[in-house]
């Protein structure tokens, strides 16, 4: 039996997905609260029930994205024995959360769209992933897995690939997430395998 709370949270979550699609389809800017109560087939009101603004939307969009990425963390951590294992088990698992999870998401790109303080927030969050994927490229290197590169510029080029595949990935495209989940983790495993 599913709780009240718990209900409500994954009816919640699942509000914030399709605001997420909605979202990605026209723009942040573009796309009211009424637009994505109509594509949800609710009012306004219910609208409300679960959440506050079209801030509120954005933000959680974020944060669910950045949970996504914890968990993939988590993954590659427990799995990969290697620097090099654990950095492309993460990319692998990351970029198939993301693009199962929350199917469009162009939305993550409307990150200066945050205010002030849920910006601060995300940025926080950001950094963290970002500072744990760097360890693990330098563990790489350190281990013989790796090549000798700078760990924050390959970190900024998977993440760089990841943000841009926002603009473009569709959840009935010609590749699945799980496909380009395979080709970015490969991809970025032959750009950094150590050759010695």
């Amino acid at each position: 039996m599913v709780s009240r709370d718990e209900q409500f949270r994954l009816k919640r979550n699942a509000l914030l997905r399709e605001a997420a699609r909605a979202f990605s389809g026209r723009g942040y800017h573009n796309t009211s609260l009424d637009d994505v109560a109509a594509v949800l087939g609710v009012t306004k009101a219910a609208l409300y029930h679960y959440v506050r603004s079209k801030q509120e939307i954005l933000f959680e969009c974020h944060m669910l994205s950045l949970d996504l990425g914890d968990e993939a963390l988590d993954y590659a951590r427990r799995h990969g024995h290697t620097g090099l294992e654990q950095t492309t088990l993460l990319a692998r698992r990351y970029i198939e959360l993301i693009t199962g999870e929350m199917g469009r998401f162009a939305v993550l790109s409307e990150y200066d769209a945050l205010d002030h303080e849920s910006r601060s927030v995300v940025g926080r969050r950001r950094d963290q992933f970002e500072l744990a994927l760097r360890e693990m490229v330098a563990r790489g290197g350190t281990d013989g897995s790796i090549r000798g590169v700078d760990p924050k510029l390959a970190v900024f080029y998977f993440m760089g690939a990841v943000n841009w595949m926002t603009r473009w990935f569709r959840p009935d495209g010609e590749l699945s997430g799980a496909d380009i989940a395979a080709g970015f983790s490969d991809l970025l495993g032959e750009s950094l395998r150590s050759r010695g």
